[in-house]
């Protein structure tokens, strides 16, 4: 047997996601909530309106989309017509999230509500870095943030990323006093891992080779702050509710990961729940 070199697509989105287990264990199942591409690419997509799970967490609706296209529509018919090889052709892979209306809590405690979330990535096949480009595209966006009726502004830091679209890229810009200052809240260099030191220089985190990023530049309240909340970087922490991180951007050599938020439940729910989580990487084999 002889195996050519071809393209492997690969792009996931999912709407909701989600484990509680008090005051009940509750498993977010969301029918027709997420998709994600086959290895040979197409387009794939999925929708579903008003869900609720228990009374802790609601959406009004969802949709989710996976594409992963050879550029070239000429080329590639000329690939498959054994008129040329498809190393040759380069591929764009597209993957979304869009949550509209969700919500988190119960009447024992605050709410968290979203009006949107919505999370895209563009991914380009790689060259000769090995490395695909992979950005954040321009209508990724997180509005209508509140908790109760504290309204709080998320302002995100896309250009950046759009800018750094490769691991390398991101690597040397943490390496540049000026850019590694600029953007050191979406670098997350002041973010410290629970068990480890947190003394020395500041520095990427940092696992498996993957990094840990966010696309938020800022957080702050609208108004006045829910009593007794912190916001702490990307994350806000709220009194008899829990933690919640907005734009967590996972970043490796081959691949980029985007949740738009997530949530870890204190008192009274407590468990995890997660929106708008959109992923994309593709590669050449062998």
């Amino acid at each position: 047997m002889q195996l050519t070199r071809h393209f492997r697509f690969k792009g996931y989105a999912s709407a909701l996601s989600g484990l509680l287990y008090v005051p009940r264990t509750t498993v977010i199942d969301l029918d027709c909530g997420s998709c994600a591409l086959g290895v040979t690419g197409g387009r794939a997509r999925a929708e579903v309106k008003s869900k609720s799970f228990g009374d802790a967490v609601r959406i009004a609706s969802a949709a989710t989309f996976a594409e992963g296209l050879f550029d070239d529509e000429k080329r590639a018919r000329a690939v498959v017509s054994h008129k040329g090889r498809q190393d040759e052709l380069t591929t764009t892979t597209t993957v979304g999230a869009d949550v509209r209306e969700m919500s988190v809590g119960n009447n024992e405690g605050p709410f968290l509500t979203v009006k949107r979330l919505r999370a895209t990535l563009v991914s380009r096949s790689p060259d000769g870095s090995g490395e695909p480009r992979i950005v954040p595209a321009k209508e990724t966006a997180i509005e209508g943030v509140a908790v109760d009726e504290y309204g709080l502004t998320i302002t995100l830091n896309l250009p950046f990323f759009q800018t750094n679209d490769t691991r390398s890229k991101l690597m040397a810009a943490a390496d540049d006093r000026k850019l590694s200052k600029a953007h050191r809240k979406s670098l997350a260099m002041d973010t410290t891992v629970e068990g480890q030191p947190a003394e020395g220089p500041a520095r990427l985190i940092s696992s498996q080779d993957v990094l840990y990023t966010t696309i938020v530049r800022e957080i702050k309240w609208t108004g006045k702050p829910f009593p007794g909340a912190r916001i702490d970087e990307h994350t806000v922490i709220v009194p008899e509710f829990g933690r919640i991180f907005f734009g967590e951007l996972l970043i490796s050599a081959a691949e980029r990961r985007l949740t738009m938020v997530r949530c870890e439940l204190g008192s009274p729910l407590r468990g995890y729940v997660g929106g708008g989580d959109v992923g994309s990487n593709g590669s050449w084999y062998p």
